[in-house]
C-alpha cells in the first residue's frame, strides 16, 4: 500500500534532514514524501533537494501558511493512504507499517491514528520499538466523548487518512487560520467516519521549536474551529448521539477562553463568554470557572493558573 507523507516546510532547515531520515528508515517501503516548501527563507529546500531518494519530492509555493501547504500536498499525493509529518518531528521505524496494517485490516474505515510522545531539543524521543498489530487497535465509536475525556491522545503527525476520504473534504485544512486548523479536519472526519486508534507512541513531537504554533499557549478568543463545530452540532437532530458531546467540547473551549480573560483582568468579558458557554450545557469545568469569576481577583486567578500549569505534565 502506497503511503503519501505530507511535510509542510517553513524555515525548519536545521531539522528537516532528521525528519526525512525518519521516513527513509521506515520498515514499510512503499511510500512517497511530498515536502511542500511554503516560501522558506532558509536553506531547508536545498537540504531536501540533497536527499538522493527519488521517492522524496519537493513542491514549492509562495508563502501561504501550513494549511495551504498541506492541502497542496494532498492534491499532489498519489498514495491510497495520506500521512502527515511536520518538518521538525519524527516517525518511529514501524509507523507506516502500523498505519498500512490498520488500513488493510479495517477496509471499511478511513481514519487512523497512533499515539505519540514529545521530546525536548537535545534529547532522544522514547518511541515504540515495534509495530502495533491491528488486533491491538480500537475503534472509537464515540469520538467527541472520547475527545472530551482523553485529549490529547493523537496529534497531526500520528494521523493517516484514506486519500478518497480527504478528496471529499478539500480544502481539508482551513487556510488563513493559525490555530486549530488540524482539529477542524479531525472533527469533520469524525462526523463521517470512525477513528481506528493504535495507542502506542510511534511518532515524536519536538517541543519548543521556534515558530511552532503549539508552543504558543493561551487564547482569549474562541477559535473558529470550535465555533464551526458548535454551529454544525446545533443543526444535528437530538437523536444524534454525537450532538451533546460535540456541544460540550465547544462549551469547554469557551470556558478555557473565560479563564484567559480572567487572567487578563477582563472580568466583564469573561462573564459574557461564560454565559455563552452555558447555552448547551454545563460541566464541572464550567462551575469551577464560574466560581473563579465570582471569587478570584486577577492576581489570584493568575497565581492559580500558574499552579495549574505547574501540575500539568510536559
Amino acid at each position: 500500500m502506497l503511503c503519501s507523507v505530507i511535510i509542510p516546510l517553513y524555515n525548519k532547515g536545521p531539522y528537516v534532514e532528521a525528519t526525512l531520515a525518519s521516513v527513509l528508515a521506515q520498515t514499510h517501503g512503499d511510500w512517497e514524501v511530498l515536502v511542500v516548501d511554503d516560501g522558506s527563507s532558509d536553506d531547508g529546500a536545498q537540504r531536501v533537494l540533497a536527499c538522493a531518494d527519488a521517492r522524496v519530492r519537493l513542491i514549492r509555493q509562495a508563502n501561504g501558511g501550513v494549511s495551504r501547504a498541506r492541502n497542496h500536498g494532498i492534491a499532489e499525493a498519489r498514495g491510497e493512504l495520506v500521512c502527515f509529518l511536520d518538518a521538525d518531528d519524527l516517525y518511529a521505524p514501524d509507523y507506516l507499517r502500523t498505519q498500512a496494517g490498520l488500513a488493510q485490516a479495517f477496509p471499511d474505515e478511513c481514519f487512523f491514528a497512533t499515539g505519540y510522545t514529545s521530546f525536548a531539543p537535545g534529547s532522544m524521543p522514547d518511541m515504540a520499538t515495534s509495530p502495533v498489530a491491528p488486533a491491538q487497535a480500537q475503534r472509537i465509536d464515540e469520538f467527541f466523548t472520547h475527545f472530551n475525556h482523553h485529549w490529547p491522545f493523537f496529534c497531526t503527525n500520528s494521523v493517516a487518512v484514506r486519500r478518497a476520504a480527504l478528496a471529499a473534504l478539500q480544502p481539508c485544512f482551513p487556510e488563513g487560520e493559525q490555530f486549530g486548523e488540524d482539529l477542524d479536519l479531525w472533527f469533520r472526519l469524525a462526523e463521517r467516519h470512525r477513528l481506528v486508534l493504535a495507542a502506542a507512541p510511534l511518532v515524536a513531537y519536538r517541543r519548543e521549536v521556534g515558530g511552532s504554533l503549539t508552543a504558543i499557549l493561551g487564547r482569549d478568543v474562541v477559535l473558529p474551529v470550535f465555533l464551526r463545530l458548535e454551529a454544525r452540532a446545533r443543526a444535528w437532530p437530538a437523536s444524534n448521539g454525537a450532538r451533546r458531546p460535540a456541544l460540550l467540547l465547544a462549551s469547554n473551549a469557551r470556558v478555557a477562553v473565560v479563564r484567559e480573560l480572567l487572567e487578563g483582568g477582563r472580568r466583564g468579558a469573561a462573564l459574557a463568554e461564560l454565559a455563552r458557554a452555558a447555552r448547551d450545557g454545563v460541566t464541572r469545568h464550567w462551575w469551577t470557572t464560574a466560581a473563579m469569576c465570582v471569587l478570584f481577583t486577577p492576581g489570584m486567578t493568575r497565581r492559580w493558573s500558574l499552579w495549574r500549569k505547574s501540575r500539568t505534565p510536559a
